[in-house]
């Protein structure tokens, strides 16, 4: 079983997103208006759900944060389950300095091509992920809510990428900025 190590914290935001390799400065254009029609919409990874970290440029960034945010951020207590966005196949569950205990799923998009999702921050995988079971359904727990890899508090990271590229998440969820969340969220 594949486990990482949590630590008790407050609800914050991820640093996670520069030295990874892929391009970014997606947030609109051309790459989102394509990615639209290929994925549809997703499901949040927890409930209740709402943005604290959105994608896109950091001002400032932090003392570790990266300049730019390659996902969105979900907060949520440690322990919470973390569930699939969209049902697909895992691709890769590992561990980086960055992003800790990851999870990226492959999905089939809408109308044709595809795109991945990645979670991370996760501090446990779900037993039937550790067991080797690598097909999803939408929903389904990929593991918990931890504070594995560089963040300042327990959240989700998501992530986007079609064509291999970061795409931002935000507009294939019903999800609100949790500035804007109504109480209770």
């Amino acid at each position: 079983m594949v486990n990482g190590a949590t630590r008790r914290g407050f609800i914050g935001l991820c640093l996670c997103s520069v030295g990874t390799g892929l391009a970014a400065g997606l947030a609109s254009g051309p790459a989102l208006a394509v990615a639209r029609p290929v994925i549809g919409s997703l499901a949040p990874p927890v409930r209740p759900a709402c943005i604290s970290s959105p994608f896109g440029p950091r001002h400032p960034p932090g003392p570790r944060a990266a300049s730019f945010h390659n996902g969105i951020d979900f907060p949520a207590p440690e322990g919470a389950w973390v569930h699939a966005a969209r049902g697909g196949e895992v691709v890769r569950i590992g561990r980086s300095a960055e992003f800790g205990l990851a999870v990226d799923l492959q999905h089939q998009g809408a109308e044709g091509g595809g795109f991945v999702t990645r979670y991370a921050h996760l501090g446990t995988i779900a037993p039937a992920l550790a067991d080797g079971r690598r097909s999803v359904a939408a929903g389904q727990s990929l593991g918990r809510v931890g504070r594995s890899g560089i963040t300042y508090g327990t959240h989700v990271h998501l992530e986007v990428h079609v064509a291999g590229r970061p795409i931002d998440p935000a507009p294939f969820f019903d999800s609100l900025s949790c500035a804007r969340a109504p109480a209770g969220t």
